[in-house]
């Protein structure tokens, strides 16, 4: 079973598969600051430290090297274990930019204080982050963020507040395509390996 984070780490990237045959990872990035992953710097493995000891930057994806995975063998085994960084090392966010983190689990209403659900998953997309907001016995609505569908984020109240704009219903159907097939990715990676600050979520 893949660790989960401790309460004071925050997660950067995901393992998403081996490349090459020489212990090289594909990451999922879950930060704006790709440079956390430049050669030198020290990340978490599953709360382990490790060196980044080579990187470079693919269509939707980065290949890395760290020091605590010396082969390909080793690199198969991790599908979907986590990169964390201390929450004390985070950089500070423009007033409209939040971290996954922050916003997770938060509830969203409607501009006109109707409670919508809380916010499952965050998934991000080349244009945009799009936040999953669940609410029990409903079906999942998929709201982009965006400054014209935010309106406001009280990361202290935990509370988000939208704008349901016409067309929400087309974005979701295309956003349902895609979140199933990271699903099915996902399911897939933990049936191979039989283990079990983006960061931020911008508003554009």
């Amino acid at each position: 079973m893949t660790p989960e984070p401790a309460d004071d780490q925050v997660v950067v990237g995901v393992v998403t598969g081996a490349f090459g045959l020489n212990g090289d990872v594909k990451i999922e990035l879950h930060t704006p600051s790709p440079e956390r992953f430049s050669p030198g710097n020290q990340l978490l493995l599953d709360g382990q430290p490790t060196i980044v000891e080579r990187m470079r930057a693919e269509r939707n994806h980065l290949v890395v090297k760290l020091d605590l995975i010396p082969d390909r063998d080793k690199a198969e085994s991790l599908g979907g274990h986590l990169l964390t960084i201390p929450e004390e090392k985070l950089n500070p966010l423009p007033d409209d930019q939040f971290y996954h983190f922050e916003l997770l689990e938060m509830s969203v209403y409607s501009d006109d204080d109707v409670l919508l659900g809380a916010i499952s998953e965050i998934i991000t997309t080349p244009g945009n982050d799009v936040y999953v907001v669940q609410k029990t016995g409903f079906r999942d609505l998929l709201l982009p963020a965006l400054a014209s569908v935010v309106l406001d984020v009280d990361v202290t109240r935990k509370r988000m507040t939208v704008r349901l704009l016409e067309g929400l219903e087309q974005v979701e159907a295309t956003i349902s395509k895609r979140k199933r097939r990271a699903e099915r990715r996902r399911a897939n990676i933990a049936k191979a390996t039989s283990v079990s600050e983006t960061d931020t979520a911008q508003r554009n």
